[in-house]
């Protein structure tokens, strides 16, 4: 697979590592999310990439000494007591403006807590004639030596790139896949590179994930703990709660009740989790996050998200070979599965977006109860109604409102009138001009009705090339 996309973070590195000044420059991001490849795309023939292990100091340091003398032979076969020792001959020998890489950093500074304070000395001096890269695959450490005034290394970073997944267009693009597939495919491997080359591996994305997750000598067949213990060494707690919302349990209380723990034990936890960017916080659109009691959580990495749903919970048949009944239910199930990253790429589309004639905001789901009233007018009980789309235009007088549909051609007279009345039973959106959009994979069958319809029509194809 050709390297895909990073065109920005390439772009900001070579700019870094070109300046006169020396650079400290600081990597993050999950496992196989592309750090080692990105770095090594931007690194010359007289700069040194070194990845650590878990080693003791005395073999860590060793080895980095080994990796350095074969770009500089000249370096001094000796035995070195200290990372400054390293660091300062280094120093003397290396070509002027080289750079050295440290990746998996975290590694290092288990077995040597004191290397952020020898580096921070030697930075601040100011005798550096190389660039340092950091990079780690621990995010919640790696953002804190750079956010945490208490760390010896926080202010000191020059540059700093929080290396996300590759989103869902660089796939579909370089991979040459027609826009319904690139969201199935993305619905189970998401943007980390790694899974994509995995993947191509084999004719079939059911192969795929036999191969691959539920076969127990798969390689990613136990991804999620790898990923955790990356953080923790306490897994238990991360993967339970990711369980549980899996599962549906998308509420604070629920997601406590349903793996047994007071909900003051899993904030924390939780709120790791939303750091680590595998579970966000949603409220309904229009709602203050801080005030709001309707606070959901969903898993927000496709590929955690396609686990915790259909592996996680059945590794007892899996343990047994018996693939053949999971692999029944991931098909059969495997579309609402991406009606889940079809809404929010829906949603993501048409933020900050000029269209239909206006400047839309952020949009979002909505979900609440409304009244329901008798002939008389008189409330008699509630309804409860989602809104898959929300967008506010700039001027707060229009609203975007959409309907995000994921299975067979359907009439989209019959989804719009859907649509209006649930806006309609929402006292607080009749103040707004409303924009009606619906979400398609498919053209509807009264496609040679749709001129007659007050209603925009938006389909995989449109939706990626908006994302």
């Amino acid at each position: 697979m050709e390297f895909v996309d990073r065109k920005k973070e390439i772009l900001r590195l070579r700019r870094a590592l070109e300046s006169e000044k020396k650079r400290f420059i600081v990597i993050y991001g999950r496992r196989r999310v592309g750090k080692s490849a990105l770095v090594k795309r931007v690194l010359t023939d007289r700069d040194v990439y070194f990845e650590a292990d878990l080693d003791e100091p005395a073999i860590q340091m060793l080895q980095l000494v080994t990796t350095i003398r074969m770009t500089y032979p000249e370096f001094a076969d000796a035995t070195y007591q200290s990372w400054e020792a390293i660091l300062r001959h280094f120093n003397t020998i290396c070509d002027d403006n080289a750079t050295l890489c440290l990746d998996e950093f975290p590694y290092l500074v288990k077995k040597n807590p004191a290397l952020p304070s020898i580096l921070q000395r030697l930075l601040d001096s100011g005798e550096f004639r190389f660039n340092l890269i950091v990079c780690g695959s621990t995010i919640r450490m790696m953002k804190k030596i750079i956010m945490d005034a208490a760390d010896p290394l926080y202010g000191r970073a020059d540059e700093k790139i929080s290396l996300r997944p590759i989103p869902l267009p660089y796939w579909k693009e370089a991979l040459g896949l027609d826009a319904i597939a690139a969201f199935e495919e993305f619905t189970i491997w998401g943007g980390v590179p790694r899974y994509w080359i995995l993947r191509e591996d084999y004719d079939s994305l059911w192969g795929a994930v036999e191969g691959l997750i539920l076969d127990e000598h798969g390689l990613l067949a136990d991804e999620p703990n790898a990923l955790f213990l990356d953080e923790t060494s306490d897994i238990s707690i991360y993967s339970s709660i990711m369980t549980a919302i899996g599962s549906g349990h998308t509420r604070f209380s629920s997601i406590a009740d349903r793996i047994g723990r007071k909900t003051t034990e899993i904030s924390v936890p939780l709120k790791n989790l939303q750091e680590m960017s595998y579970v966000e916080k949603e409220v309904p659109f229009g709602e203050d996050q801080e005030k709001t009691r309707k606070t959901l959580y969903w898993i927000s990495d496709p590929f955690m998200a396609f686990y915790y749903r259909f592996v996680a919970a059945n590794k007892s048949y899996l343990a047994l070979g018996r693939y053949e009944r999971i692999m029944e239910r991931i098909k059969r199930d495997f579309n609402t599965q991406i009606d889940s990253v079809w809404e929010r790429s829906c949603a993501q589309a048409v933020s900050l977006r000029n269209l239909f004639g206006k400047d839309w905001g952020i949009a979002s789901r909505w979900w609440g109860s409304v009244p329901v009233r008798n002939e008389e007018g008189m409330v008699t009980g509630g309804e409860e109604i989602e809104l898959d789309v929300v967008a506010a235009s700039e001027d707060k007088k229009s609203l975007l409102i959409g309907e995000c549909k994921w299975n067979a051609p359907d009439f989209a007279d019959r989804l719009l009138r859907g649509l209006k009345a649930k806006v309609a039973a929402i006292p607080q959106f009749s103040k707004f001009d409303v924009e009606y959009v619906l979400f398609l994979r498919e053209r509807p069958i009264d496609v040679d009705a749709l001129d007659d319809l007050d209603v925009h029509i938006l389909y995989p194809e449109d939706v990626i090339s908006l994302l």
